[in-house]
């Protein structure tokens, strides 16, 4: 297990144990969330290593990485149909701030998007993803160009008009080389699309150690508006528009709703993600934020 003593976005070492949580999809060992007192940043320590965290993505219960067919409740059958519709979603964004260009999909997953990026026609899109298994399924189901994310520093400086993260960068072990990644491959007015769970929104505090959103071991980090903001100052980087990911609330609550216990949790789930994104249309703490930042210089 690593330990980190300092905090990875402000330098600081005034940190704390703020919360400990459960694993509920792979090992049910229990993780401590730290939280920087000098930035605010909350993240999970101690947490597994590189060579350790594997297997704790080695579960049927895992939806990032499941494809349709593998759905074991109603729950994950709505995440595939809302993935669907957000893809549409998420292409028309992009293309409000590039028509064309070269686009890489960093953590492309099952390539759901990548494939639509490819229909589409208007980008030249490339797929990143960590997971063997994920590149070899991308290129044997759409025949698309992907990459394993130890490929990265292949690609030449200023490849790329638009860099995509969807709930990728919680991920990453190495995040502030990660955010130097980014800066060395994307065009000098190019965008990266970077959405990631919120621990500020209202169901973050209503469901505590059980939100869904922490999902620890393998989120490494629970970013907020302050912190995230921070995060891409030190690499050079504005954020120019700060939006909701509109169905993430009553999907995390759902499912933080399974991990609680007891009957109607798919009822109770969507009335936890209505309050949640009723409160955040006050406050702009949405369950999940996507944040559209671009360089400075």
């Amino acid at each position: 297990m690593e330990h980190l003593s300092f905090c990875l976005v402000c330098g600081g070492n005034h940190i704390s144990k703020e919360l400990s949580c459960k694993d509920f999809v792979a090992s049910t060992e229990a993780f401590d969330l730290h939280r920087c007192a000098d930035c605010s940043f909350l993240f999970t320590n101690p947490r597994p290593s590189v060579q350790e965290i594997g297997p704790y993505y080695q579960s049927d219960r895992y939806v990032s990485h499941a494809g349709s067919k593998d759905g074991f409740s109603f729950v994950y059958k709505v995440y595939d149909l809302v993935r669907d519709y957000s893809i549409g979603r998420k292409i028309k964004l992009i293309k409000s701030f590039h028509s064309s260009g070269d686009i890489m999909d960093l953590g492309c997953g099952l390539g759901y998007f990548l494939n639509a990026l490819h229909k589409d026609g208007s980008f030249r899109p490339v797929g990143v993803d960590v997971s063997e298994d994920a590149v070899n399924y991308v290129r044997e189901n759409f025949g698309l160009t992907v990459k394993g994310e130890t490929e990265l520093d292949a690609f030449a400086p200023k490849s790329f008009d638009v860099i995509t993260q969807w709930h990728v960068l919680e991920h990453v072990h190495a995040l502030n080389e990660r955010m130097q990644q980014l800066k060395r491959l994307l065009k000098k007015d190019g965008t990266l699309f970077i959405a990631v769970p919120n621990s500020n929104s209202w169901d973050a505090k209503h469901y505590g150690a059980y939100w869904d959103g922490y999902d620890v071991p393998r989120h490494l980090y629970h970013f907020n508006k302050k912190s995230f903001g921070l995060l891409m100052q030190n690499h050079g980087f504005r954020i120019v528009q700060t939006r909701a990911m509109v169905f993430d609330a009553p999907y995390i609550s759902m499912r933080s709703e399974v991990h609680k216990g007891g009957s109607a949790a798919f009822l109770r789930g969507a009335a936890s993600g209505i309050l949640s994104t009723m409160n955040a249309w006050v406050s702009g703490n949405y369950s999940s934020l996507l944040f559209v930042v671009k360089n400075i210089l």
